[in-house]
């Protein structure tokens, strides 16, 4: 993947996105587009220079907060850049969820310096969600495995037998879950608990994980229907999963 370039915009110097090519189920590639950025400093200014709605509940949060959703959007922007819709403002729902254009299915996410963004046409991607994190340390790694992964799913990571340690393998389990909660949302329409779908396998050389679901979310999310992420690195300590589908689970 081809890394950054910086250009000067206005007052304010912005990187440029960089595509990151995902692997997908069909042997092919998902282009997710990629800010790497710096958080500090940031000016609020930025969104007006260079055309981005500035919601009230951004506007009154910290300038981290704030460089997230402003890089987010620009990579969304950049994303949807690629299927000939340039200028279009992505909004916010009122679950905090993007709102794409009609024809669009996408996903945004941010973590670590990075905010990453797909736009793909709706007609042949029914959902799409993607999710980058910061591999966790060991006390986050205990609050994951008492909120967000089960025991059985434990299990599941403890027969692993390769160098990676704990905190990565639960920060991919964790992102994983991340990533199929945003591709359902827009179908199911309220929040779900993290035990309603299952980890029962992890394949390290394929970078995919596939999980069961566990509760009847939709009549296409239905239980026992499984799934696959997958995953890969932006860089030794970020993680980045998407999971999406074309049709019926």
């Amino acid at each position: 993947m081809k890394r950054a370039e910086m250009i000067m915009a206005g007052t304010q110097q912005l990187p440029l996105p960089f595509i990151h090519e995902a692997g997908d189920s069909d042997g092919g590639a998902l282009p997710i587009t990629i800010i790497h950025y710096q958080p500090y400093p940031f000016r609020a200014a930025a969104f007006h220079e260079h055309g981005i709605a500035l919601p009230a509940a951004i506007a009154h949060s910290v300038p981290k907060r704030q460089a997230e959703y402003f890089f987010g959007r620009l990579a969304a922007r950049a994303a949807l850049a690629r299927l000939d819709l340039a200028g279009g403002q992505i909004g916010t729902g009122p679950s905090r969820q993007p709102l794409w254009p009609a024809g669009v299915a996408g996903s945004i996410s941010h973590a670590g310096g990075y905010a990453a963004a797909v736009a793909l046409p709706a007609r042949h991607h029914e959902a799409i969600g993607i999710d980058i994190e910061a591999v966790v340390g060991a006390d986050m790694r205990e609050a994951l495995l008492n909120t967000a992964i089960g025991g059985p799913e434990l299990a599941v990571l403890l027969q692993l037998n390769n160098a990676n340690t704990l905190e990565f393998l639960v920060t991919v389990v964790f992102s994983a879950k991340e990533s199929f909660f945003k591709a359902a949302f827009p179908t199911v329409g309220y929040y779900f608990d993290f035990s309603a779908v299952t980890l029962i396998a992890f394949d390290q050389a394929r970078r995919t994980l596939t999980f069961r679901i566990d509760q009847a979310l939709s009549p296409r999310l239905h239980a026992g229907a499984r799934f696959c992420v997958y995953y890969d690195l932006l860089d030794a300590h970020t993680v980045i999963t998407h999971c999406g589908w074309r049709g019926w689970v």
